[in-house]
């Protein structure tokens, strides 16, 4: 049912792309990504009035609906017409591969990210048919923007039970949706349509530093760096092909404001589309004879529409968010300023008022990473931008005069200024919102820059396929060897440093041994525990990947833990964490995350946290040496997992209710 279930739902939405697209003459390739879009909008709707599994089935309702409708209206031959797009057959091939492959292969999740937000606000969109900040259970970051969470509701919907190779699935749907929107060119030329295609799959890989002979997650994991990429190329590509209209405004609206609900940086390049949007409208359009006050005015007032989904995902989710958690105004940093402030100040300090030394080593660290920090398979950014470049050159020369060339070039501007814009940003967040430890090794320093290249890339190869497409007389044949050359660069490139020893397409059981012992342990506590109940986890010598794992599976609230040392009375000398190993408070050395711990104080915790229940994953001599007379039977260093019930007032607090043994 899980794989049926799935098709059926792929086939619903290319049942509306065909039916709209016969219906308004557009290529069906460019209404995947809105019905995805609009689909998540309309489940977030629901979510805030506490109706989103009706609003789930309403959706089901009206897309069916809609398909009949629009397609008994078009008639037989119109429909037939419609079907035959390279870029919509692209999405319906791929997209059924994808589906048959992983309910073979059964990917799962893998990555720390996931369990602590990605993968976790899935499960639970899935388990709980609620939005989580009013339920959030394990979900560390409550607050997290639900947009990919809810393609996967939308798209697991008439599946009986959440699994973690269906939210990939339906990931890679969007994925599918976003390139297939890119390759809608003017003609329909199946060689240039495969072309843009073909480089638009590979992008992923190309924008990829994973260290050569290591498992790939490309296509295969949860977390929004490759979404926020292809759904911020895809948005720009997508307006290339729908224009200005009426209807075009309604298909581009809706992908932005899913890209607002991908992620907290979603709302900056959503405000970025719009704004290279509103280039276009400017300068990639014909105007004819209308006078520049109109075509401002124009091209402002389609700005603004196109602004208001954007501003209403993303000020409604807030608002959302805070009525539920009971948060105030946000702020940044350990030193508590507002948003306003961190920019304010961010800006003065970058124009030398007031600058502090860290901020003059970040911003040398952060200029000299453009250079020497690799963000694809060629290496740093700027080999990134030199790549981009050529392809907009090439675009730019093969594009017809006028508007056209305005598109290209000023779209390639239009990205570059937004580029300096948006490094600048992360440099203010490097300074004000990470520790210095972090700030100084610029963390993540890929995975925050690479969506913007290559979502960059994705639309200037769009332009090219474009230029291409429609290029005429003596120079057709260079331009489509000028597209074919930048498919085939990705391509070698990819073969040449990207070929990974395992990728979604192969069955890597390696990656997930410690995935699987955790699951078959959790799930025989999972027999006592509801999600009512309270968990404290001890796993000795873990490096919190266990415990990570364990706040994704186990069906109860999991406590967090302390580093330092707490004496049960005392808390001054302890502050809070995710995990913890037990130590004694001369042992500093057993393990490299540690709280030291006695007895009572072990007692004294789960009190103050209003623990239900302990869970050892692992014990060690320390816990059995000190602390067996606390547990009924006693403790071993070498014991099963054993989930306890705690009774603080019970002369042995700890009473064994299940036992999972596991063969790590």
């Amino acid at each position: 049912m899980t794989l049926v279930g799935g098709l059926l739902i792929l086939a619903l939405v290319c049942a509306v792309s065909v039916c709209a697209a016969a219906e308004t003459g557009r290529d069906a390739a460019v209404f995947p990504l809105p019905v995805l879009a609009g689909s998540v909008c309309l489940l977030l709707c629901g979510g805030y009035l506490g109706l989103l599994v009706p609003a789930l089935w309403a959706g089901y309702g009206f897309l069916a609906a809609l398909a009949v409708g629009l397609g008994v209206h078009a008639g037989r031959e119109r429909l037939k017409a419609a079907l035959f797009s390279p870029g919509f057959l692209f999405f319906a091939a791929a997209s059924a591969v994808f589906w048959l492959m992983f309910a073979v292969l059964q990917p799962m999740f893998t990555q720390w990210d996931e369990f602590t937000f990605w993968g976790a606000a899935a499960k639970l969109l899935k388990e709980h048919g609620m939005l989580y900040p009013a339920d959030p259970v394990n979900l560390k970051a409550a607050a997290g923007l639900p947009g990919l969470g809810l393609v996967s509701f939308f798209v697991q919907g008439l599946s009986p039970v959440f699994t973690e190779w269906q939210c990939l699935a339906a990931y890679d749907m969007l994925f599918m949706a976003c390139i297939a929107g890119a390759s809608v060119l003017p003609r329909r030329r199946w060689a240039h349509s495969a072309m843009a295609l073909t480089a638009g799959v590979l992008l992923p890989f190309f924008f990829s530093v994973a260290s050569p002979g290591t498992a790939s997650t490309v296509y295969a994991n949860a977390m929004a760096d490759i979404p926020l990429a292809l759904l911020f190329g895809g948005v720009v590509s997508l307006w290339f092909a729908v224009g200005p209209g009426k209807l075009g405004m309604l298909l581009t609206a809706l992908p932005l404001a899913l890209l607002t609900l991908a992620k907290d940086m979603g709302f900056a390049y959503a405000l970025i589309a719009v704004f290279l949007i509103f280039l276009d409208l400017l300068f990639g359009q014909e105007h004819k004879d209308l006078p520049p006050a109109r075509v401002f005015g124009g091209a402002l007032w389609r700005a603004v529409v196109l602004a208001v989904p954007v501003l209403a995902a993303f000020l409604s989710w807030n608002r959302y968010t805070a009525a539920c958690l009971n948060t105030g105004s946000g702020t940044v940093g350990g030193e508590s300023l507002s948003y306003g402030q961190v920019l304010a100040g961010g800006l003065a300090q970058f124009f030398g008022i007031g600058r502090t030394q860290k901020f003059s080593d970040i911003m040398g660290l952060m200029a000299d990473a453009f250079f020497t920090r690799d963000v694809c398979l060629l290496g740093p950014g700027i080999r990134a931008l030199a790549a981009i470049t050529l392809v907009a050159v090439a675009a730019w020369i093969f594009a017809g005069r006028g508007a056209p060339r305005r598109r290209v070039l000023v779209t390639w501007l239009g990205f570059a200024f937004c580029f300096a814009a948006f490094y600048l940003f992360h440099l203010i967040l490097y300074c004000y919102n990470f520790s210095d430890v972090e700030a100084y090794i610029l963390k993540d320093y890929e995975r925050y820059i690479g969506p913007y290249y290559q979502g960059w890339m994705l639309a200037m190869l769009c332009l090219l396929g474009r230029s291409a497409a429609n290029c005429a007389g003596r120079w057709y044949r260079l331009a489509d060897g000028a597209l074919l050359g930048a498919a085939a660069c990705v391509m070698a490139v990819f073969f040449w440093r990207g070929v990974p020893t395992a990728g979604f397409w192969s069955n890597a059981d390696s990656l997930y041994l410690l995935r699987q012992d955790v699951k078959n342990r959790a799930a025989a506590a999972n027999e006592v525990l509801d999600w009512d109940d309270t968990v404290l986890v001890i796993s000795q010598g873990d490096d919190a990947t266990r415990w990570y794992y364990y706040n994704y599976e186990l069906t109860a609230h999991v406590a967090r833990g302390y580093g330092g040392y707490f004496n049960g009375v005392d808390k001054s000398s302890r502050w809070d964490s995710d995990f913890m190993n037990l130590v004694e408070s001369e042992n500093w050395t057993l393990y490299d995350y540690k709280a030291v711990c006695t007895p009572d104080a072990l007692v004294a915790y789960l009190e103050e946290k209003d623990c239900d229940y302990l869970l050892i994953d692992r014990a060690d001599d320390y816990l059995e040496r000190d602390f067996s007379s606390l547990f009924e039977g006693g403790l071993t260093a070498d014991m099963p997992a054993t989930l306890y019930r705690f009774d603080p007032d019970a002369a042995t607090p700890f009473t064994p209710v299940a036992v999972a043994e596991s063969e790590g």
